[in-house]
């Protein structure tokens, strides 16, 4: 089976747009707060979001419990090995463009693609927004980094490379290999993970509903802003 063939058959298996559209969201009320020294890891966030959040990434509070259990058993059997979180809740208006701009952007290199089959092949890499799970402040995208800070290498650089798929066999096996501690540790917190993307994993949104078939999702998405840059209103309680 060659490469392509072998990524149409991964691309088969993966939770798509289609199944998390229809599941309810029943909001439990869980605040939105910023990821702070608690958590012990490091904290780099997501530049098109300091507009709404500054420095700070923001996430629901029981997202926060759960990172730092995640970090505390990688640490546990890699002690060399920490977490970076990179990106938390992500303002829809962000996802949105993020997401359109995708689409645009694949559509121009595959003409052929349309309607649905569109939709689902630029969902694999950027959600359609109004499932996506950043915007709820239950979705997180976390790297593997060293004690120094520096971070290991688990896939290529090219954002939209299929080489990022979870289980790829044409990576190299180290990289493999710490893409599974990395989604062992975080599975263990109680997260869901993404086989499209390793670094993405989420609690309370509805992809985590659908892994763990759950009757609704936990977060409904939030339009927060932390800051009152780029005319953007400042709300305190996160809602």
């Amino acid at each position: 089976m060659n490469k392509e063939a072998y990524y149409t058959m991964l691309e088969s298996k993966f939770l798509m747009y289609r199944d998390y559209s229809s599941i309810p969201v029943m909001d439990n009320g869980d605040p939105l707060v910023p990821i702070g020294p608690e958590f012990e890891g490091k904290v780099t966030n997501y530049e098109e979001m300091e507009p709404y959040t500054g420095d700070s990434i923001y996430v629901r509070a029981s997202v926060v419990d759960m990172l730092i259990s995640a970090r505390a058993a990688l640490k546990s059997t890699f002690p060399d090995y920490d977490l970076e979180v990179i990106d938390g809740y992500r303002h829809p208006d962000v996802q949105e463009k993020a997401y359109y701009d995708y689409k645009a952007e694949l559509k121009a290199e595959n003409p052929d693609l349309e309607g649905d089959e569109l939709t689902e092949a630029a969902h694999r890499f950027v959600a359609v927004p109004e499932v996506a799970g950043h915007p709820t402040g239950g979705a997180v995208d976390v790297l593997l980094i060293t004690t120094d800070g520096e971070v290991m290498n688990l896939g290529p650089e090219d954002d939209n490379s299929k080489d990022h798929y979870v289980h790829s066999p044409f990576i190299e096996k180290d990289v493999w290999h710490r893409r599974q501690i990395l989604r062992h540790c975080m599975l263990q917190a109680g997260f869901a993970p993404t086989d499209s993307e390793w670094w993405h994993f989420s609690y309370g949104d509805r992809e985590w509903a659908k892994y763990y078939n759950q009757p609704a999702a936990l977060f409904e998405q939030i339009r927060f802003c932390h800051t009152n840059k780029n005319g953007c209103s400042e709300i305190s309680d996160g809602r």
